[in-house]
């Protein structure tokens, strides 16, 4: 995969079609790999990137305070040294805050959004959450953080069926990740609020949530929902806060490509 230096580090990526740019960025302790299922679909239609944020990956992971903010400045960065001027964003969880991040103080550059399982703010549950995310991992390291956040993203019924998957999924993402790039990581997460900002974006905007998530329940959704006015909000039946698995991608991907073909 190429990389691009921007200011301290190397950010990876990966490309695939033609057209109008559409950028993935992915959520807490991913990688560009996420979209694997979605990217041959909406690269038909688009040059689509997703991008190994700071921290994650095969980007570069400074042992240092991370923002949401510092994840926007990236992204900005990353753009110009792929000149481009402008492009679709969809972001997951984590990455769904650093595209509202984006699109709030670069709005010129992005023709709509989709956000994924996503939040603009943290309250004390979800705070909660977090702080025990970063509780295993500087006591467990990768491998207790996962099994804990795996927990957090699929459906029991989704984990027995998958459990194979799931596992050798573990073992990638604790041989590519470091605990401490994480634990900043997830401080950002903690200190990111947009939610007195959002209701100014005027961009097409989608959202998307699993019905089940119980990471970012559904009234993280509805508010963003509420405060971006004409947003479009959809809910999946059957899936927790990761959508992007292959039961669901077909639905999934329908509902992203229409939405794209409007905006």
């Amino acid at each position: 995969m190429p990389k691009v230096v921007i200011t301290d580090i190397e950010l990876n990526y990966h490309e695939e079609g033609t057209g109008f740019p559409l950028i993935l960025i992915h959520g807490l302790s991913d990688d560009a790999r996420l979209w694997t299922p979605l990217m041959p679909v909406v690269s038909e239609k688009y040059r689509t990137i997703a991008l190994d944020v700071r921290g994650h990956g095969r980007s570069g992971k400074p042992d240092m305070p991370y923002s949401i903010q510092q994840f926007s400045e990236d992204l900005l960065a990353f753009l110009r040294e792929l000149d481009i001027s402008r492009a679709h964003l969809l972001g997951l969880s984590m990455g769904g805050a650093i595209a509202q991040q984006f699109a709030l103080e670069h709005p010129e550059k992005v023709r709509s959004l989709i956000l994924l399982s996503t939040f603009s703010y943290t309250d004390p549950a979800l705070r909660d959450t977090f702080k025990r995310l970063r509780n295993r991992l500087i006591t467990g390291g990768c491998p207790a953080f996962f099994d804990d956040a795996v927990k957090l993203t699929v459906t029991p019924e989704f984990a027995s069926a998958h459990a194979d998957e799931i596992a050798t999924v573990k073992e990638e993402m604790v041989t590519m990740n470091s605990p401490s790039a994480l634990v900043h990581a997830i401080d950002a997460c903690m200190e990111f609020s947009v939610a007195d900002r959002i209701s100014r974006l005027s961009l097409p905007t989608l959202i998307i949530s699993g019905r089940e998530d119980t990471f970012t329940p559904l009234h993280f959704s509805e508010r963003i929902h509420r405060s971006i006015q004409s947003s479009k909000w959809k809910i999946l039946d059957g899936v927790a806060h990761n959508v992007l698995i292959l039961e669901k991608i077909p639905e999934l991907s329908q509902l992203v490509l229409e939405f794209l073909a409007t905006s």
